[in-house]
């Protein structure tokens, strides 16, 4: 019965949206499902994108998507492609408004290529790889229009949900100016009761910090001091979304060293391009607050409580758009503990972020007038909430119910008021 109930949940919000993107002149909207085809199983995280467009979204737990394909790329080509599965592609001018769509990628048995060859010294391949950023990535003003969702839940107790769309100036990702950042719709909702001593966020800063490629210097483990810290290995060749790739293995070089970081790095072949980062802290980072990355920056407030992270897992995703490349997605699933001391409690809290690039717009245009402050608060521009409020955009289908979510916390701090 629950299975059913989600189910229509999910068809209900796929129509609602796929009408809604009707009154778009000259655009359609599809949605649908992408599940494996040896089993069925819904993909999660699979990208949905108009080829080299820089246009798309990604997959929900569920394997659901909706995305709003824009008058101009009509006669484009709709690319499906997830990590371990053949990539598919469709020609958008066989696809009808509200089209439902049920797409079923083939695993791809395509085994490890093993690297018997010394020249594939694996911080010689990083090093070349980032020599090569200025030729492989776009290198003149561009926007990337972005959607996020953050989410920090105990069980089933909802603390604290945000959402934005917004769009990054980025001058080129060789060039040294600061990117700029317009907010163009956000809400926030916080759960005063269970979280009020800490509040999680994102300010331009830490959406900018998201893109690796961007801030080299800022990553832990690709800056100067990273490439030091750690320990790199070529486990082989392998095909990524269509890609081939070195998959490039990471670890700390010692078990106590602050900062660092396990994980994997996929560089393309061809080009050197960094297309992929799976990475997390290393088990002794997880102790030290200050290597905390992603958490670290969320921080907006924290008051008389002890926050401990026990898990920190991360990826950021690239996507090809014409013939360079440029950020396509990061996402984040982390643990904190979090005791309040004074009042003898511990809350174990779940955060998960979601960050997809929804659009690249490579028209050079002039950098925006109206921005926000690199450390400004998205959270402070809080929008009203309903069903309403990302209809004319392209996010990412939720893994749950948002509208009841806001809702609930809504209630929650209601009721807080009222019995004071």
């Amino acid at each position: 019965m629950i299975k059913l109930v989600r189910h229509l949940f999910f068809t209900l919000i796929l129509t609602i949206l796929a009408c809604r993107a009707f009154a778009q002149p000259g655009s359609i909207s599809i949605s649908g499902k992408v599940t494996a085809l040896n089993d069925g199983h819904p993909i999660v995280q699979a990208s949905i994108s108009i080829s080299r467009k820089g246009v798309g979204t990604a997959t929900n737990a569920a394997g659901m998507f909706v995305l709003i394909i824009p008058a101009n790329n009509l006669g484009d080509t709709l690319k499906i492609s997830c990590v371990g599965f053949k990539t598919k592609q469709l020609p958008i001018a066989s696809l009808t408004n509200k089209a439902e769509l049920n797409l079923a990628l083939e695993n791809n048995n395509t085994e490890l290529k093993e690297v018997t060859i010394a020249y594939y010294d694996a911080v010689k391949i990083i090093e070349k790889a980032i020599s090569r950023i200025p030729d492989n990535y776009i290198n003149h003003p561009h926007i990337l229009r972005g959607f996020y969702r953050m989410y920090t839940y105990s069980g089933q107790a909802p603390l604290q949900l945000s959402e934005a769309v917004f769009d990054v100036y980025n001058f080129g990702y060789a060039d040294k100016h600061a990117d700029l950042f317009k907010l163009i719709k956000a809400r926030n909702e916080k759960n005063e009761r269970d979280f009020n001593a800490v509040e999680l966020g994102q300010k331009p800063n830490s959406v900018f910090e998201d893109d690796i490629i961007n801030h080299i210097n800022a990553c832990g483990f690709l800056n100067n001091e990273g490439l030091t810290k750690h320990r790199f290995e070529v486990k082989g060749i392998v095909d990524f979304k269509g890609y081939e790739a070195y998959q490039i293995d990471f670890k700390e070089k010692t078990p106590e060293l602050e900062g660092t970081f396990r994980g994997s790095i996929y560089i393309e072949t061809k080009t050197y391009a960094f297309i992929h980062f799976d990475f997390g802290l290393s088990p002794f980072a997880l102790g030290d607050l200050s290597s905390w990355n992603f958490i670290s920056r969320a921080l907006m407030k924290m008051g008389d409580v002890k926050i401990d992270l026990e898990k920190n897992h991360a990826q950021v995703s690239y996507q090809m758009v014409g013939n360079k490349w440029a950020l396509l997605s990061m996402q984040s699933n982390d643990v904190l503990a979090i005791e309040n001391t004074s009042a003898h409690t511990h809350l174990p809290a779940n955060v998960k972020f979601n960050y997809q690039v929804t659009a690249v717009d490579t028209v050079e245009k002039a950098p925006f007038s109206s921005k926000l402050g690199r450390n400004e608060n998205i959270n402070n521009y809080d929008g009203s909430v309903g069903e309403k409020f990302w209809k004319d955009y392209n996010i990412l289908l939720s893994d749950y119910n948002t509208e009841d979510i806001f809702k609930q916390i809504q209630e929650i701090n209601k009721a807080i008021k009222k019995a004071k």
